[in-house]
């Protein structure tokens, strides 16, 4: 920071308010460096400044840079705003608003804002699809706020514990999206680092969350006897800190381990525990997508109850409607309804629902446009369409490069090579084969 514009400011806010040199440096600085700072003899230090500001009655910011209080307070509303327009689905508005204030000159100077900002930005870029630029984001994020002049500034300012849970929270948004793309070796990384790092200051209830989405990692991975302990583990911390929001995180995620170990009484036990516990917190979105969730892991593990899983799809699908959920978490509702109707043998169904789901997640990229044309290609098959099904399938895998999903994008175009086999078009096969090979290379 250049030391005349600061010394300008700190002579024109001392004589604004009437106070003489002396008053604004005791106790705690001498009135010769004060001057000297005046004069642009000398730079002011962060911990200077700090306590010139404190004086002076204004922020650091505006002292040190310029930027008024009345300019932070908009800014601040400016992300408020963005962030309510993230949480009622408008993904679009959000994600411009909070790019162009990742923009402002300003923001440069308020580390815990720009954070903000840009955590929001990046669960704007998830909530859109582009999971790769939401990765970027989060992890230049997570590394400055993982840093040591992040950690020096918090604790001048007192806010030590705000810095915590933010980086929990970039964390774990980090982890999911790691586990979104496919890419579980770096979901994994993330998670265990966060853990590493921050259980020694103790379990909170984000804290807890991140645990489970890495949980939810190692279930993926199949690392049974990493899960089943960690599961374990897991519902302890979350019983010692009592709170509904942890125990229901931990019990859902641990439920899903539960079914894997094959252990259907404690699944139930947990999984129930889970939803009773959301229900109390009244959290509408939520607990939609805990309803959606847990029937479409019971559509993907042998459904012994078809009617029941239809109606928690049916309560998932009006609670999501009715919390303004993201159109991505409708979609996949609707997946999981249309998934149902292959299950009771009606295909015209499943392809009506189907090919509306896929119509809704045009423009999306992610898990969820994967899925509807995974599912459109399972349907169009089960008509015996084998054209349609390679080309709903070849969609799949295109949506999965997007996603830079490189693995299972050659897997995907296996299966289209298989299908245009079956189809008689070796030509198209030989072709889709062609790229499944250059995916994996890649």
């Amino acid at each position: 920071m250049s030391s005349t514009n600061v010394g300008g400011r700190l002579q024109a806010l001392r004589k604004q308010r009437g106070m003489t040199i002396a008053q604004v440096a005791e106790p705690g600085l001498r009135e010769e460096d004060v001057e000297a700072i005046e004069d642009g003899m000398r730079d002011a230090s962060a911990p200077e400044i700090r306590i010139l500001a404190d004086r002076l009655g204004c922020s650091p910011a505006e002292l040190g840079h310029g930027i008024t209080d009345r300019y932070v307070a908009a800014l601040h509303t400016r992300v408020a705003q963005a962030e309510t327009a993230l949480r009622q689905g408008r993904v679009e508005e959000a994600g411009q608003e909070l790019a162009r204030l990742i923009a402002e000159p300003a923001l440069r100077h308020l580390p815990d804002l720009r954070r903000r900002a840009g955590y929001g930005y990046a669960l704007a870029l998830e909530a859109a699809g582009n999971r790769p630029a939401a990765i970027e984001q989060l992890t230049v994020a997570l590394d400055e706020a993982c840093s040591d002049h992040a950690e020096t500034t918090a604790a001048l300012a007192g806010v030590e514990a705000q810095l915590r849970e933010q980086r929990i929270s970039i964390a774990l948004a980090l982890c999911r999206c790691h586990r979104e793309v496919g890419d579980l070796p770096s979901a994994v990384r993330v998670g265990e680092e966060a853990l590493e790092r921050e259980v020694p200051s103790g379990w909170t209830d984000r804290l807890v969350e991140l645990a489970s989405t890495l949980l939810g990692a190692y279930v993926e991975r199949g690392d049974r006897e990493r899960m089943a302990q960690f599961a374990t583990d897991l519902l302890e911390e979350a019983d010692r800190i009592g709170s509904p929001r942890a125990i229901a995180a931990a019990s859902w995620n641990s439920a899903v381990v539960a079914r894997i170990l094959d252990d259907p009484l404690e699944a139930d036990l947990l999984s129930n525990r889970a939803l009773r516990l959301q229900a109390e917190l009244d959290d509408g979105l939520a607990m939609g997508r805990l309803r959606m969730c847990m029937a479409q892991y019971a559509l993907r593990h042998g459904p012994q109850d078809v009617e029941r899983i239809g109606q928690m799809l049916t309560d998932a699908h009006a609670e999501l409607v009715a919390a303004s959920a993201h159109p991505g978490d409708i979609v996949s509702c609707r997946l999981a309804m249309a998934r149902l109707d292959l299950l009771r043998e009606d295909p015209q169904v499943a392809l009506e629902r189907t090919l509306s789901a896929v119509e809704q997640a045009a423009g999306m990229v992610g898990p969820v446009a994967v899925e509807a044309h995974e599912l459109l290609a399972e349907v169009y098959r089960a008509l015996g369409r084998l054209d349609k099904a390679a080309l709903a399938q070849t969609g799949a895998a295109q949506a999965l490069e997007r996603m830079t999903a490189l693995r299972p994008a050659s897997a995907a175009w296996m299966v289209v090579a298989d299908l245009h086999g079956d189809a008689g078009r070796p030509d198209q096969g030989r072709a889709a084969l062609e790229q499944a090979l250059m995916c994996a290379a890649l």
